[in-house]
């Protein structure tokens, strides 16, 4: 295959056939041959050897942040049985895409070489890298042949979860937020269970995320322990935005709303059991520990916002038995409180029962602010690109009002 430049040369040779004939110069006729000459040394060459060249390429590290560095590792290996030319195998974009020309040093047979390409990570969902082809060319770069390729490579970028001191806010825990009768206070705030480790205890009662947090071992107390780990937390998250809202600060919004859902995942994780709920869309189910924080994060990832209308009618996420006994915060994006009965569907407070905690998180709200609406029911609000956190851990009488 010929290249640009040996386009040109082939070019070259016809006007000075052209030119020669015309004007009777014998020394264009000669200048006409050597081109194609050129040209076709260049072909051969190419040609000739029979190289076999192993191309691969990874997404490192497997799991990307917001904001993390990524790279994709293009690891090239000699696979014949003689060595590559100098300067002669190059990796380019597949398909006449956009990026980097890269030369492939020389590589002894069985040597491998690795280049590693940054990564785009500043955008949360899954993206795409254009594949690459490994291609001899001649020494003078007229033409060149595909040795072996790569197809295109796709990855994800998760949101960053904000790291919480706890599930539930400190003021919350104060003004009786959850219920007694309830196994979510159980869960959010352990009093009830929990007491300092007596030597002889089962060390399988131990509760490693209190001990963890508080410095010494903490032994769960009475229940089931399996039973317990049952009933905990639900978090579901609207990805319906207002369409009449400046499309900028509507995706920023929606941003926030992710992140602090991922935030509040991941606090739950170290708490029990827990589920994410998509309004309308994925539904994780029940589950625990690492694998399952694994997967709901997977599920943030490839979340994206749905523009609604004031009037547009939204099916609740999950019937109202769903919600029993929990912990339930919903969370959506939005500069007022007002707009949640229509991000929902209905107002969140009615959308569980009464043995549940309720808490509602406006994400991009226009103040900062934590009201108790009624025992059991607490609505935030977090500032666009505000901390979670720090509303989390504020003290009951500057930030939750009776």
């Amino acid at each position: 295959m010929l290249t640009r430049r040996g386009r040109l040369v082939l070019g070259l040779a016809a006007v000075l056939l052209v030119a020669g004939r015309i004007l009777g110069v014998t020394e264009m006729f000669g200048l006409a041959a050597a081109s194609l000459a050129v040209v076709a040394l260049g072909v051969a060459r190419v040609r000739a050897p029979q190289l076999r060249v192993n191309l691969a390429a990874r997404v490192v590290p497997p799991v990307i942040r917001v904001g993390d560095l990524a790279t994709l590792e293009l690891a090239v290996e000699n696979a014949g049985l003689s060595p590559t030319p100098s300067g002669r195998l190059q990796l380019v974009p597949a398909a006449g895409a956009e990026g980097p020309v890269i030369e492939v040093p020389r590589l002894v047979p069985g040597e491998k070489a690795t280049v590693s390409l940054r990564l785009p990570s500043d955008r949360r969902g899954r993206h795409d890298v254009t594949g690459f082809d490994a291609v001899l060319t001649d020494a003078l770069g007229t033409a060149r042949r595909r040795v072996t390729g790569i197809g295109p490579s796709r990855y994800g970028v998760r949101p960053v979860a904000e790291p919480l001191s706890a599930l539930l806010p400190s003021g919350g825990q104060q003004a009786d937020l959850e219920t007694t009768r309830s196994s979510a206070e159980r869960l959010r705030s352990g009093a009830s269970l929990l007491r300092s480790y007596i030597a002889g205890d089962d060390l399988r009662r131990i509760h490693w995320p209190t001990t963890a947090r508080v410095g010494d071992l903490m032994v769960r107390e009475g229940g089931d322990r399996e039973l317990d780990a049952s009933s905990g937390v639900s978090v579901v998250l609207s990805p319906f935005v207002l369409s009449s809202d400046d499309p900028a600060r509507q995706s920023a919004r929606f941003e926030d709303a992710v992140r602090i859902t991922a935030s509040l995942v991941t606090a739950a994780a170290r708490e029990g059991s827990f589920r994410l709920v998509v309004q309308g869309g994925a539904d994780s189910g029940e589950g625990t520990g690492m694998r399952h924080l694994d997967a709901v994060l997977e599920v943030l990832t490839d979340v994206r916002a749905m523009p609604v209308g004031k009037h547009d009618q939204i099916r609740p996420a999950l019937p109202r038995t769903s919600y029993e006994d929990r912990v339930v915060l919903f969370v959506a994006a939005c500069e007022s409180p007002s707009a949640l009965e229509t991000l929902f569907g209905a107002p969140p407070e009615l959308a569980a029962p009464g043995s549940s905690s309720v808490v509602v998180i406006c994400a991009g709200g226009s103040e900062a602010r934590m009201d108790l609406l009624e025992r059991r029911q607490l609505l935030v609000q977090v500032p666009l690109g505000g901390s979670l956190e720090e509303l989390w851990s504020a003290g009951e009488t500057s930030m939750v009002g009776s």
